[in-house]
């Protein structure tokens, strides 16, 4: 029988995992997990596997290594994040890539994710007539060129003052200074976290342009800045 891996996830709290998931985990012969490590959570996915194996604080390499060594005797392996599997991701790509290379048959389970939540935490039931832009500060080092007739989320927005990252120094203040040239003082933005297994009901912290940079602080690593487009 052919090897095969599930990425899936548990959305945002184990609530939300779908039957197709159970049914996966249920069939698989381990679990591992870079999202979860004790607690409810992972005594709930226990309860559909009982070779559970956390990898919280592991580099995709590592991850990807762990998984593939594990092949060397199971044959159906789980591989359970949060979110949508793919979204900002490394190492749910990696280990499809790695894994597919090797002739594992790799199948990725959709999910509920942080984007599906915070349309309902801001009521987007529209969006700007010129669309909806997606950034991952992580990759922009602050670099960022603003489009004010869009709706922009900027995903992973604490990598701009992440201070243990070398490649991040000055990003935050590069940010605030383009996005201050792009936009007035008054212009509100959000600092928005989707309600998930840590923060179940998520916040919402309304800012403006230019208090920005003095709550900023306010933000995590669940936080994602939303900025709302500029009417003319």
């Amino acid at each position: 029988m052919k090897k095969k891996l599930f990425i899936c996830s548990c959305g945002l709290k184990t609530e939300h995992l779908t039957l197709e998931t159970i049914k996966a985990l249920k069939s698989s012969e381990v679990v591992f997990s870079h999202s979860i490590a004790g607690g409810p959570a992972e005594a709930f996915i226990r309860g559909l596997c009982g070779d559970f194996r956390a990898l919280v604080g592991r580099s995709p390499g590592e991850i990807a290594a762990a998984v593939a060594e594990a092949f060397r005797t199971k044959e159906t392996i789980a591989f359970l994040t949060y979110g949508n599997p793919f979204f900002l991701n490394t190492a749910a790509g990696l280990l499809k890539s790695r894994l597919k290379s090797k002739g594992v048959q790799v199948e990725v389970l959709s999910a509920v994710s942080s984007f599906d939540s915070m349309v309902n935490l801001l009521d987007l039931n529209e969006f700007a007539a010129a669309g909806v832009r997606l950034v991952h500060a992580g990759l922009s080092g602050g670099n960022i060129k603003f489009s004010p007739e869009t709706d922009t989320l900027v995903f992973m927005m604490d990598n701009l003052s992440r201070v243990e990252r070398p490649e991040h120094a000055g990003a935050l203040k590069k940010f605030i200074k383009g996005l201050s040239a792009a936009y007035p003082p008054g212009h509100e933005v959000l600092i928005v976290n989707a309600p998930f297994m840590e923060d179940i009901k998520g916040r919402i912290l309304r800012t403006s342009v230019k208090n920005l940079e003095r709550d900023f602080p306010k933000a995590d690593k669940n936080s994602t800045l939303f900025i709302p487009e500029l009417k003319k």
